[in-house]
């Protein structure tokens, strides 16, 4: 039969190896998941580059199908739900969870549109450059630069993330110091003061449609 001692001593073994692998878990978690965000950003960049590049996408007459591919991907690499919120600020819990779940929908909408504009007009003919990422919980900066191949010219953009269910999206890019969440911001809040949140809506819709017409 184990003796009282012997026991104690297992007992405080075990409690210091637990105690040292929560300790190791805690130094090195946010170093691992700013890596991760940095590899999601990565994945991200190179799958919209993969269409932009296929020489079977190129030409004016696949230009709509090489513009879905990389709208499609937009959708799945960002949390359209965290950027709605964050774009109607405090009149986002003055909605209801139709309105809400209405307004993500509207959101994405113009987003991934907006944005796969702009990434097929400036990711060709630069490159991409990562530095500096940071992670404060479930939120990581990812800082990346992209530099015109032939001028040399610096572009710098941010990739802010979050964390969900243990995956990364992506819920507001800042390209050379301007949010594109914040901007989105400014503007529905100016609607929303000036008439209401229904207007705002009636606005997106229209834009929306206009664009798909």
């Amino acid at each position: 039969m184990m003796s009282k001692d012997r026991q104690m001593s297992q007992a405080r073994m075990t409690l210091l190896v637990f105690s040292l692998a929560l300790l190791m878990q805690l130094i090195l978690s946010p170093a691992a998941s700013a890596a991760m965000a940095q590899e999601r950003v990565r994945e991200i960049l190179e799958a919209v580059s993969a269409v932009i590049q296929d020489p079977q996408l190129q030409g004016v007459d696949r230009a709509a199908e090489r513009t879905q591919r990389v709208q499609r991907i937009i959708v799945d690499a960002f949390d359209f739900e965290e950027m709605a919120r964050l774009t109607l600020g405090a009149s986002w819990d003055r909605l209801t969870l139709q309105q809400q779940t209405e307004f993500v929908g509207l959101v994405g909408n113009l987003f991934e549109r907006s944005y796969s504009r702009l990434v097929i007009r400036i990711l060709p003919e630069r490159d991409t450059t990562y530095s500096r990422e940071s992670i404060e919980r479930d939120h990581a900066s990812v800082q990346t630069t992209l530099v015109r191949q032939k001028t040399h010219e610096h572009l710098p953009v941010e990739y802010r993330l979050i964390e969900k269910g243990g995956r990364w999206a992506v819920f507001d890019v800042v390209v050379d110091g301007v949010s594109l969440t914040l901007n989105y911001r400014a503007q529905f809040d100016k609607i929303i003061r000036s008439s209401s949140y229904g207007m705002l809506v009636e606005k997106i819709k229209a834009k929306l449609e206009q664009e798909h017409s």
